[in-house]
């Protein structure tokens, strides 16, 4: 019993771990959300345009070797000589150019187009949702946004509010809502997309799956991971269909889906896809990419959670090192690897590294994104460990407690990781012996967990049994005596259950739907029509009559 927050807490830090670990999040119209690649002196480079050396090098895409490195005025006299001001694609590797580079050339782009046509014309609206989407490869959210907004409000009048068009800004201000915070305005705006996209395209096109991707992030965040999967697994069988299995188009519908895959449990299906993901990125973009850290910062975590701590921690520092080199150290990019390693340092021993990282990772975190955003739940949580492991918990409180604050204002009181750091936090209270505001703290937390599992789940029983021995230390042995009573129950409901399906012997495939009959609130039909009629859930593969 006494272990129970502190698997609740490692719970909370494993689906921390999925849901700010670097998912890619594409636009209709970009591949990857990437941010600026950093201008720099490169000694012994020359420009692949003036085949100049010295001077600020910067690389702005994929482009390998010789042609790597290139003058952002270079780029911006061939941009102008090629005349094609909405395509924002390098004319090499096809690929978009991210960072400076795809900024200016918009915001070029976009003053040229002002002055041919006015403010107010579709071509100006094409060019502001380009030059949108640019600011947010490089980060700036708000600037992001305000694009997107002024291109939507031009297309919503010179198309229609269901133009394809449409969907696609809709789509990229989802992402930018996302940057800022607001989760529940980017899902409206997805799903605006969804419906626009399938009804101009179909619902197998390439298109509608890069919605999904998007729309599937949003679902992990909210804590349904049983939707964030089918939503993926879906996206992912478009883009297999129609790309194939090894085109780099596949990479972010995989990266998604690993980490609704463990976020659901499925660790080594997760590190499956990872693999996959990890072999693709680095083929098509070589193995020092921006695109290759993200996929290798996901599959250090993975490893992590099964039990590798030093193949973790090599990744990590090999991601590290990517991010510090394409973003520059004080990067918000450079955080999220900066949180990951620190983890696994603790996880090695090396407490004060692990605190060093984090508290680095934090600054960075607050300066480029605030001191209320979500972005920051991965140090804080972290950093309440370390100062756990220190003994700190004054410290620790509070770092729990504004972690709490701003998950109940991003995500809603009743998400399932608020549950999480509530008994987290409800574990610390009680270690300096304020046992009052533990009850609260768990009940609070109890009825999360009810409301995620149901009140007769094995995880309510655990809640309500620590919160009977909290009781107890206030002296409230009535109220300890029917909490225990009803965990027992839970209990035993649980195992009448498990012995059940033992004593049958079903199959796996039918002993999964005999558990979805089990947990259905409308109980014992009479035949699987009258399940699939009446029950709201859902299920994944129906089965028959004859296996009824």
């Amino acid at each position: 019993v006494a272990k129970l927050c502190r698997s609740a807490w490692t719970s909370c830090r494993r689906l921390w771990h999925a849901d700010n670990a670097s998912g890619e999040t594409p636009g209709i119209d970009q591949e990857t959300s990437q941010p600026p690649e950093v201008a720099e002196e490169v000694p012994g480079r020359c420009c692949r345009i003036c085949l100049e050396e010295g001077g600020d090098l910067l690389s702005p895409c994929v482009c390998r070797g010789s042609a790597k490195y290139v003058h952002i005025d270079c780029i911006e006299a061939a941009f102008r000589a090629r005349g094609y001001l909405l395509d924002l694609a390098c004319p090499t590797c096809k690929h978009h150019y991210e960072g400076p580079a795809a900024v200016r050339m918009g915001a070029v782009a976009l003053s040229e187009l002002q002055t041919r046509y006015g403010e107010e014309h579709a071509m100006v609206g094409a060019a502001l949702h380009n030059l949108g989407v640019a600011y947010g490869l490089c980060g700036d959210a708000a600037q992001e946004r305000l694009h997107l907004e002024k291109a939507l409000e031009i297309q919503e009048r010179e198309f229609g509010p269901d133009h394809c068009d449409v969907a696609t800004t809709l789509s990229n201000l989802g992402n930018a809502y996302d940057r800022l915070g607001n989760i529940q305005k980017q899902k409206e705006l997805l799903e605006r997309a969804l419906d626009i996209n399938e009804r101009e395209y179909g619902p197998d096109h390439h298109v509608v799956a890069t919605t999904l991707v998007n729309l599937g992030s949003v679902y992990g965040r909210l804590g349904e991971h049983e939707t964030q999967r089918d939503i993926l697994e879906r996206a992912l069988g478009i883009m297999e269909a129609e790309f194939g299995a090894n085109s780099h188009k596949v990479s972010a519908s995989l990266v998604n889906l690993s980490l609704a895959y463990g976020a659901l449990g499925d660790v080594k299906g997760q590190r499956d896809l990872l693999e996959r993901a990890l072999k693709i990125n680095e083929q098509e973009y070589g193995h020092d990419h921006r695109a290759v850290a993200n996929t290798l910062l996901n599959l250090g975590n993975v490893y992590g959670c099964l039990g590798d701590v030093g193949a973790k921690r090599d990744l990590l520092e090999r991601a590290l090192k990517i991010k510090q080199r394409e973003f520059g150290p004080e990067h918000a990019e450079v955080a999220k690897a900066l949180v990951s390693l620190g983890n696994a340092y603790g996880d090695l021993g090396n407490v004060y590294h692990q605190k060093e990282l984090l508290e680095k990772a934090l600054n960075i975190q607050e300066r480029h994104f605030g001191s209320d955003h979500w972005e920051l739940l991965s140090s804080l949580t972290g950093l309440s460990m370390v100062y756990d492991r220190l003994r700190d918990f004054h410290r620790k409180k509070e770092l729990l407690e504004k972690s709490v604050s701003i998950m109940e204002r991003s995500f809603g009181i009743e998400h399932y990781n608020v549950g999480v750091i509530l008994a987290a936090l409800a574990q610390t209270c009680g270690d300096l012996g304020d046992f009052k505001r533990k009850k609260v703290l768990l009940q609070r937390s109890v009825r999360i967990m009810e409301l995620k599992f149901g009140q007769q789940h094995r995880n309510v029983a655990v809640y309500l049994v620590e919160i009977a021995h909290t009781c107890e230390k206030l002296g409230e042995i009535e109220t300890r005596d029917k909490l225990l009573l009803r965990a027992g129950q839970i209990e035993e409901s649980e195992k009448k259950r498990a012995s059940l399906e033992s004593q049958v012997g079903l199959t796996g495939r039918i002993r999964a739907r005999l558990r979805w009959v089990l947990q259905c609130p409308l109980r014992a039909p009479r035949s699987a029509s009258a399940v699939m009629a009446k029950c709201p859930k859902r299920c994944r593969q129906q089965p028959t009559e004859d296996e009824w």
